[in-house]
């Protein structure tokens, strides 16, 4: 004698009913919606060419790209350098590259103690590869700090950077402008002349940058000029042998 339906068997042929009769009615609602998609294309086509007019329907041309103002419109043609003041969203980028100097990164938003201090970046395609600080103090004034990306070096960066403050020295009236560098290479490659400290002026051994610096640190001078290079001095002999090799020489080209 056959046994009757348990509760879970029929709750679970019921559950199962209901999952086919709600795939069915979906099935149908896509086809119903289908099938009027596919009418109202079929009508379409067919008024159209009752009318003479082409089948499908040509694309609308597309709209034009907003014409956007020559303040925000992308430079044209290779990067080039840009000076401008440090801000204070250059100041992550300018305390990593100043941490390779000897300038204290705390004091980069102060002020020297009777003097100015001159914060400049450079920009090479809207990146930072450089900064340097410069105090003036009147008359004179004390490259603090110049430095450089590592992956941004041997591109004349540097170089343009110095060529910049320099001007900038100019421009304000300085006549003597000093720096303090560990590498004598680069900053006599950039205009500086190698000086003794004991040799500098009194009141030039005494500005912050050259007082404080190491022992052995270069001690350099320079006189700022106009377009930021330095004038090249007359050649004078080191001896009178090399005057007279030099004369001998002038007398052999004639």
């Amino acid at each position: 004698m056959d046994q009757a339906p348990q509760p879970e068997d029929v709750a679970a042929n019921t559950e199962r009913e209901e999952r086919r009769a709600d795939v069915q009615r979906r099935i149908d609602e896509v086809a119903g919606v289908l099938a009027e998609t596919l009418l109202g294309m079929w009508r379409a086509k067919h008024r159209a060419e009752r009318r003479g007019e082409p089948w499908p329907p040509p694309e609308p041309p597309k709209p034009e790209p907003p014409r956007t103002s020559g303040l925000i419109e992308k430079p044209k043609g290779p990067p080039r350098r840009v000076f401008r003041e440090l801000e204070a969203r250059d100041e992550l980028v300018a305390n990593m590259l100043l941490e390779m100097t000897w300038f204290p990164t705390s004091e980069l938003w102060l002020e020297p103690v009777g003097g100015k201090r001159t914060r400049v970046v450079i920009e090479y395609g809207r990146v930072v590869t450089g900064v340097a600080v410069l105090d003036e103090y009147g008359d004179a004034a004390v490259l603090r700090a110049l430095a450089v990306r590592a992956t941004c070096r041997r591109q004349k960066h540097g170089r343009a950077l110095v060529e910049y403050i320099v001007r900038h020295a100019y421009e304000v009236g300085v006549g003597r402008m000093y720096a303090v560098s560990a590498m004598q290479w680069f900053v006599e490659a950039v205009g500086f002349e190698l000086r003794k400290r004991t040799m500098l002026p009194e009141d030039a051994r005494r500005l912050p940058g050259i007082i404080d610096a190491p022992s052995n640190a270069f001690v350099f001078e320079l006189r700022p000029t106009q377009n930021g290079r330095r004038v090249p001095r007359r050649s004078v002999p080191r001896s009178a042998v090399e005057a007279l090799l030099t004369r001998s020489e002038l007398k052999a080209a004639r």
